[in-house]
């Protein structure tokens, strides 16, 4: 009989610990479905769209030199393909029709070819060695690349929130990137120090002379809200890029300079 007692309270234990178990299972995954929930949440409020305001983040408030959008007025792209914007509150235009092609290793598009190798032979006649690690990038490539920048951040220990904030100055979300138009090209490789080369430094004086800009300066990572790309030239014709040489313009700054002298001229 004793035996029989014993042996009903170790069933009735064992079914207590399994009980506890499956407790704290579904409690743990209530948590994790309801972070989740927050970040996705949080995500989709903040998910960029062609005629979106800015963030309300303070990262994205107006700054010198950037005049805001008048309330209810929609942001017009330019006329000229060459100067078409993809960032964090405009994503490509349907208009816009790309000319893809695979030169230098990469897809770009068809008509940046003959600047890009007009810019790389006069390099050269200097010593000066330019080679293209990325250019067009489809937007399932450019999911991949910002998953995997995600999680390179979440494992550092910081929260998937935090992971999410901190991908996306590095590594633009599907559909903000401007790779997506072809224009866009990342020169000798994405290097951190790449600021500091001579094939930089050749860059920053004669890039504009060929159409070329750096699109992510580093005094302009508050309006552009990519952090500095030493390595990331766009393309946007020479006249407009000695110009915004001329007036340290970055993009989103120039179009509204463009915009204002275009509607001025008429």
């Amino acid at each position: 009989m004793y035996q029989e007692k014993n042996k009903i309270r170790k069933t009735l234990s064992a079914f207590a610990v399994v009980i506890v178990e499956l407790a704290l299972m579904a409690a743990t995954t209530v948590v994790f479905v309801m972070a989740f929930e927050h970040v996705d949440a949080k995500n989709t409020e903040a998910k960029p769209t062609a005629s979106s305001s800015a963030p309300s983040s303070s990262a994205a408030q107006s700054s010198p030199g950037r005049s805001s959008q008048p309330a209810g007025q929609q942001f017009k792209q330019p006329d000229d393909w060459r100067l078409v914007l993809v960032n964090y509150e405009h994503t490509l235009p349907d208009t816009f029709e790309s000319k893809i092609v695979h030169e230098f290793n990469v897809d770009m598009d068809s008509r940046i070819v003959e600047p890009f190798r007009q810019m790389r032979d006069a390099a050269l006649k200097d010593d000066i060695h330019l080679w293209l690690s990325s250019g067009y990038r489809n937007d399932e490539k450019q999911q991949k690349l910002y998953s995997e920048e995600i999680e390179a951040f979440y494992k550092t220990g910081i929260s998937y929130e935090d992971a999410v904030s901190k991908a996306a100055k590095s590594v633009a979300p599907p559909g903000t990137s401007e790779h997506i138009t072809g224009l866009a090209v990342d020169v000798n490789g994405v290097l951190e120090d790449f600021g500091g080369t001579k094939e930089f430094h050749w860059l920053s004086e004669h890039a504009q002379d060929y159409g070329f800009i750096l699109r992510y300066p580093m005094d302009k990572q508050d309006i552009t809200h990519i952090k500095y790309e030493a390595w990331h030239f766009r393309y946007v014709g020479v006249e407009h890029a000695r110009k915004m040489k001329e007036l340290n313009l970055c993009l989103e700054e120039y179009i509204d300079y463009f915009n204002k002298n275009q509607t001025a001229s008429h």
